[in-house]
């Protein structure tokens, strides 16, 4: 604030300057050019006569000389206070934007699923870029320009009333009109930035989805389809933006028409009152660049009008997203979990509309076990990790942590905590060992190409030319699905925390691969809590635990060997998969 202030001054006194030349101007036209063109010397109502004071009328070099060295240090300082204005204001704002956006970004990512759900892709994105410049632009291009306008306007006004009363009186119904205009078309002006941003937004979902889907789009030869969905969502967006350009056109028309009867109705007043004598050349020259001035100036007024209500909706937008209440974030503690935390579930159930995702589960999760879940897809398996770390929430029941309430702890301090290696793998665009090591950006390079051995990333990197080093694209174009989940294990494995989520991260894994990584977790998390979620009952064959989902429910649980026993649906599928494993290594 004190910056802006500061810059904001620095225009004024820039603003200052441009009123007080024509001053100097007129009396350089009253005192040297009128008398050297035979004209009479007459009084004028300059504000600088008192630089000319004492010196005789007919001295003109000497006038001449004073004059244009007060305007060549009027043109210095004007640039001098232009710099500095510009300088500052921006320097600092750029500061101001990058905060708001960091602001923005760490909302976003400690916003819940359930705040996120009210924003499409689309809305995210241009609040976390396009909205905090516009912010930016309101607080030092708007509100500057709006003070210099109306500076200028007041103090100009001032000045023209000491040549002349009446020449106040066309400017100052210009004014008026113009302030009429713009609170006709102030609501239709909003309403069209908003239906702009909407519409904005979008299109920018619908691209955004188009470019991570292109394989998929590809496989199934909708190319077609995305491109008429582009082209609706395009020329909907075109439509809005030419609706802006009606009512822009109307306005601007109508101000404009209003700025040219005043501005020729003035100067018909201007020329009338210099045929009776009543102005000098000097004020006559000096009322015609105030009054050029301040039709910029009412232009300019109505510009900033129109830019800062485009600003206003993104800085309402920004800031509803900033101060919007997150009561499931908000639930959340400060409690710090121990390094060997002991996990209860005690009667959880998630809904679903009328139906339950998940219902009345309970369980115990001492640190060190290994915990296997399988079931059909749909079982409420994903959904059971993500309760256990805090990134979805029950609707009944209660999670514990070492005997104490979930949200009593630190968000952000249980989820580091866990180690979670995501069913759908998400990968920068970046370097291998740079996605690996997303917790630690600065590790060493050893600690990285560990995690990526004990994951058989080596496997493939190596085949690289840059191995480790190596650019993939975004969300891992140029990679095999079976690749990117062994970067997703690394990743996991590279973070080491206490407890280690596997959610269904081998399904694209040839047998021999995943039997190797399976072999390395065992051994990686031999002391450390692991759950691990797959569709292959062969994989769980080691687990303390293992639970069978169906329709979000436990219909089966115990060790390997119970479950075995009990013959059930996992006993059928371990069966049926041993048999078809013994075939392929046959075959």
């Amino acid at each position: 604030m004190p910056v802006q202030v500061l810059a904001t001054l620095f225009g004024l006194f820039r603003v200052v300057i441009l009123l007080v030349t024509p001053q100097v101007i007129a009396l350089l036209v009253d005192r040297v050019i009128t008398p050297l063109l035979g004209g009479e010397v007459r009084s004028t109502s300059s504000i600088f006569l008192f630089l000319i004071e004492g010196i005789p009328t007919d001295d003109y070099i000497r006038i001449f000389w004073i004059l244009a060295a007060t305007l060549l240090i009027f043109a210095v300082l004007f640039f001098l206070f232009f710099y500095l204005k510009w300088h500052l204001a921006h320097y600092f704002s750029l500061k101001s934007e990058g905060a708001m956006r960091a602001d923005a970004l760490n909302k976003l990512g400690n916003a819940s699923g359930q705040l996120l759900s009210r924003y499409t892709a689309g809305d995210l994105i241009l609040i976390t870029t396009k909205d905090p410049f516009n912010v930016r632009d309101l607080y030092i291009q708007r509100s500057q320009g709006f003070a210099d306008c109306i500076f200028y306007i007041i103090v100009a006004a001032v000045l023209l009333g000491q040549i002349h009363w009446s020449l106040l009186f066309l400017p100052l119904a210009g004014g008026i009109f113009c302030i009429f205009v713009i609170l006709i078309y102030k609501k239709r002006i909003k309403e069209y930035y908003e239906a702009v941003w909407r519409d904005s937004a979008t299109l920018s979902t619908t691209v955004q989805e188009s470019i991570y889907g292109v394989r998929t789009v590809a496989a199934f030869a909708r190319e077609a389809e995305r491109e008429a969905l582009f082209d609706a969502d395009n020329e909907r967006l075109k439509k809005t933006e030419y609706g802006g350009i009606d009512i822009f056109a109307y306005r601007d028309l109508t101000v404009r028409i209003a700025r040219v009867v005043v501005f020729l109705g003035t100067l018909a007043l201007v020329i009338w009152l210099g045929v009776r004598g009543t102005l000098t050349a000097g004020e006559f020259t000096a009322t015609m660049g105030y009054l050029g001035s301040l039709m910029w100036q009412f232009n300019s007024f109505v510009f900033n009008v129109n830019a800062s209500q485009r600003d206003f909706v993104s800085g309402k937008r920004l800031f509803d997203f900033l101060n919007a209440e997150d009561e499931i974030a908000d639930r959340y503690g400060d409690k710090v979990p121990s390094e060997r935390p002991n996990i209860t579930v005690e009667h959880l159930s998630v809904k679903s509309g009328d139906n339950y995702a998940l219902q009345d589960v309970s369980l115990e999760i001492p640190y060190g076990k290994k915990l296997g879940i399988m079931g059909k897809t749909g079982s409420g398996k994903t959904l059971l990790c993500k309760l256990l770390q805090g990134l979805a929430e029950a609707d009944e029941g209660e999670i514990y942590i070492d005997g104490v309430p979930i949200h009593e702890y630190s968000r952000d301090a249980l989820l580091r905590s866990y180690s979670y290696a995501m069913q759908n793998v998400f990968l920068f665009s970046n370097t291998i060992a740079s996605n690996i090591a997303l917790y630690d950006p600065f590790a060493e390079e050893a600690e990285v190409e560990r995690a990526g051995k004990l994951a058989e990333v080596d496997e493939f990197a190596m085949r690289f030319p840059d191995g480790y080093k190596t650019t993939i694209g975004e969300k891992g174009f140029g990679l095999s699905g079976g690749q990117k989940q062994r970067i997703s294990i690394a990743r996991a494995l590279f973070k080491n925390a206490s407890v280690f989520v596997f959610d269904d991260v081998t399904s694209a894994l040839d047998l021999e691969t995943e039997h190797a990584v399976f072999r390395n977790l065992d051994a990686e998390c031999a002391e450390k809590t692991m759950i691990l979620v797959t569709h292959r009952a062969t994989a769980l064959k080691d687990c303390d635990e293992i639970l069978f989902l169906e329709d979000g429910k436990i219909s089966e649980r115990g060790s390997f060997e119970e479950l075995m026993a009990l013959g059930g649906n996992f006993a059928q599928i371990y069966n049926r998969q041993s048999k078809e494993m013994s075939f392929t290594e046959q075959a």
